[in-house]
């Protein structure tokens, strides 16, 4: 990474950061995520690096708008799945919002082998408000419960489960064989 480069960056994100500031903090959030993405890619997905830059920033408005939305631009720069809804504020009571949560969550556990160190390690670059919501609701019995429905209906059983796999086939034969019968009786 050259130097001309990164003063050019930041000379550059100031002035864009700074105008887009005066119109709204969203527009203002939307730009700095463009500008970190571009450092991102100068510093080769260096979290230290791209920190170290930023805090050589002079102005302080801009310097906070860009820490303010770090995190979350760096997941999104370096990770190789992610989903904006992760992010989003939202209730759970919401039908509509929980279930994009959930699916996006299972693709995510899944992406990852549903290995759960390696998840928690995926986690950890996550900010706070989202590591924290998206690590209760993979404890949550309403995911668990969500994610055994998926399982049954893609014809995976669950690992684990016990006696109800048994339970669960038997249950789906009988109704298999009772659908035929109906069908060409």
């Amino acid at each position: 990474m050259a130097n001309e480069q990164i003063e050019d960056w930041k000379n550059r994100t100031i002035t864009a950061v700074s105008g887009a500031a005066v119109l709204s903090q969203a527009s203002g959030r939307e730009v700095a995520r463009h500008a970190l993405k571009r450092l991102f890619l100068l510093t080769n997905e260096d979290r230290i690096a791209s920190l170290n830059i930023i805090n050589q920033i002079d102005n302080f408005s801009v310097r906070r708008r860009l820490l303010e939305i770090f995190r979350q631009s760096f997941v999104e720069a370096s990770s190789s799945f992610t989903s904006p809804v992760f992010f989003q504020s939202g209730d759970f009571s919401d039908s509509h919002f929980a279930d994009a949560f959930d699916r996006d969550l299972l693709i995510l556990w899944r992406h990852l082998g549903q290995n759960r160190a390696r998840f928690d390690e995926v986690m950890q670059s996550y900010p706070n408000a989202a590591r924290i919501r998206i690590l209760k609701r993979l404890n949550s019995r309403a995911f668990a419960k969500k994610r055994r429905i998926r399982y049954v209906v893609n014809g995976v059983f669950p690992q684990g489960a016990g006696p109800s796999n048994a339970f669960i086939s038997f249950i789906a034969l009988i109704i298999f064989l009772a659908l035929l019968i109906i069908a060409f009786d």
